[in-house]
């Protein structure tokens, strides 16, 4: 007889039951509990750091673009110089009388510049500032200009004004002549008093922003703690970060107000000045959603578990109450004593309270698989609200195409509806929509903020971001289904497309039919290198497309969608004379 065998046989009946009680209701659900703790963890985690990355990368651009047009505006004016006709020489031209007043003219209509000067090689040259200027700011402002000229090029310093703790830039900037040697400097002293703002709103809280040198100095860091301040100047994340100055997230111990605190920080690179903004909070701030999940659900699992255990136990002696009075009474009369009764009203009264207390126990579990239900909407909400995150980072690092995801993903599930294609291959056309160009992220700045065409060499790095993008998400086993989409989305039915030159059939039902909604949207809306064209003149290209780049069942299905008004096209008057036909190959 086998171990099991030996254990029924010899176990009471009711500790049987109230074992296989526990095992089925307990187990599952303990394992359940832990699995979802997990699951949310992750969720939760993955929440929080892609916070940090949207506000360190939003503060790096908007700082970087703040200063660049600042450059851009310094550079026009020094051209303005050069190019003035009443002089000849350049030591003439920085003499001019009309110079003072169009560098006041310049400081009067940008008035987050507080001090300016042009000046030759020589540092000659008229200088424009208020009287109670900081002479800080002029000591920066002269050791910029001096390396601007060891360098032969732009040069940024950082300065805080002694006085009043305002954060200042000082840049020089060369105005090169006709033999491509700089001719004269243009030096301005700016505020930032906007970016200051937006780094006290984001600093808000448990969170902390600061600007650091290319070589890991401190420039800024607001209300910091000097503890703070030094301790983070010496971790791994600044460390790693003058390594490589690239966008990256970790963990790292840093002393604040005497004690060690576990920080979670994110440092990404400004592209016009090689500056770093980190943003950084402390673990446990970051991660307090995630102790109130875990904590809320071990307590409820506890509360089930204490529960099921007392119903288990109930249970299993009311339902071997009545065997155990019919054992006795088989015993008694195996020993002789025949007079021992049980009457058969008593016996089934017990039954039919053993199965009232069974249908007790499934609403019980009926309960349970709606919390388990309504966990799973919860975690599949959490999941999408991921995804669009990630497409917010794709948005905000491709500013060209903002709300180009979204579109697509809309696109392409009424599409799939209008085919008859069932709910779940509406879910995977529309996840493949948002997610289509992640591989993009991969990509230099350069080449996706390029404002014309791209050449053939920038062309063929662009069209990697589909090998990246399926690279990247192919570790998401819930994504399996979309990384096809990710992928093959530049295919097209002919073999011409990239990045495999696939075939027909050998292209994916939803990649085809992501395929027509990203091109849709590429033509038309407007991009810096073409005018996006009307309705009338995207419906004539798809037509002629049909069969060479798209499957005719899908154009077919987007007709359905578009005569349904599922979508909507913006009308365009049709321009004469009418414009070259649009390249749909990338959506750039």
């Amino acid at each position: 007889m086998s171990f099991l065998g030996n254990i029924t046989r010899r176990w009471p009946l009711s500790r049987l039951m109230f074992v296989v009680l526990v095992a089925v209701g307990i187990v599952p659900l303990a394992l359940s509990s832990v699995l979802l703790m997990q699951q949310n963890r992750a969720i939760f985690e993955t929440q929080e750091r892609s916070y940090l990355t949207r506000a360190a990368e939003t503060l790096s651009i908007e700082l970087s673009s703040y200063l660049s047009s600042t450059r851009r505006q310094l550079q026009q004016l020094g051209g303005a110089v050069l190019a003035a006709p009443t002089e000849v020489e350049v030591e003439s031209k920085l003499r001019a009388e009309w110079l003072s007043d169009y560098l006041e003219d310049f400081l009067i209509s940008n008035p987050n510049v507080l001090a300016l000067r042009v000046l030759s090689g020589q540092g000659n040259g008229p200088y424009i500032a208020p009287e109670d200027l900081s002479p800080a700011v002029r000591v920066a402002m002269d050791a910029s200009f001096q390396a601007a000229i060891d360098a032969g090029g732009l040069h940024y310093r950082f300065v805080v004004a002694p006085e009043t703790g305002e954060p200042l830039t000082v840049l020089a900037v060369p105005i090169f002549g006709a033999a491509g040697i700089p001719e004269v400097f243009v030096q301005a002293a700016v505020q930032l008093r906007p970016m200051e703002t937006l780094f006290r709103q984001e600093g808000q809280g448990d969170a902390g922003v600061f600007l650091i040198q290319r070589d890991g100095d401190m420039l800024w860091w607001g209300a910091a703690e000097p503890d703070t301040v030094q301790s983070l100047a010496s971790s791994r994340l600044v460390r790693d970060f003058v390594d490589s100055p690239l966008s990256m997230t970790q963990e790292y111990s840093i002393r604040s107000g005497g004690e060690e605190v576990q920080t979670l920080g994110r440092a990404s690179p400004v592209p016009e000045t090689g500056w770093g903004v980190i943003v950084q909070k402390p673990a446990a701030a970051a991660y307090t959603s995630v102790r109130e999940m875990i904590g809320r659900t071990a307590l409820s699992t506890g509360v089930l578990v204490g529960l099921a255990f007392i119903l288990a136990g109930w249970l299993s002696r009311q339902f071997g109450r009545p065997i155990q009075r019919l054992s006795d009474g088989a015993a008694e009369m195996a020993s002789g004593n025949f007079g021992s009764r049980l009457t058969g009203s008593d016996l089934g009264v017990e039954l039919n309270e053993l199965a009232d207390n069974f249908n007790r126990m499934s609403g019980y579990v009926e309960e349970y698989v709606g919390q388990l239900q309504a966990a799973a909407r919860v975690n599949r909400e959490l999941f999408i609200g991921v995804l669009k995150a990630f497409t917010a980072a794709i948005d905000a690092k491709d500013p060209y195409t903002r709300g180009h995801s979204a579109r697509v993903a809309q696109y392409s599930r009424s599409i799939a509806l209008h085919m008859g294609l069932g709910r779940e291959q509406q879910e995977q056309v529309w996840v493949g929509g948002v997610i289509h160009d992640v591989g993009k992220i991969g990509i230099e700045d350069r080449i996706l903020r390029k404002g014309t065409t791209l050449s053939r060499e920038e062309f063929e790095q662009m069209k990697l971001h589909t090998v990246i993008g399926a690279k990247i998400m192919s570790r998401i086993e819930q994504l399996h289904d979309v990384i096809p989409v990710i992928r093959s989305h530049h295919e097209s039915l002919d073999g011409s497309g990239y990045p495999d030159g696939l075939i027909g059939d050998r292209i994916p039902m939803t990649v085809r039919i992501v395929t027509l909604a990203d091109t849709l949207d590429a033509i038309t809306t407007d991009r810096p290198y073409q005018r996006g064209c009307s309705a009338e003149e995207a419906l004539t290209r798809i037509r002629e497309l049909t069969g060479d780049r798209f499957a005719p069942d899908v154009v077919e299905g987007f007709f359905k969608a578009y005569e349904a008004g599922d979508i909507e096209l913006e009308e365009r008057p049709i321009e004469a004379p009418a414009p070259a036909p649009l390249d749909v190959s990338i959506s750039h």
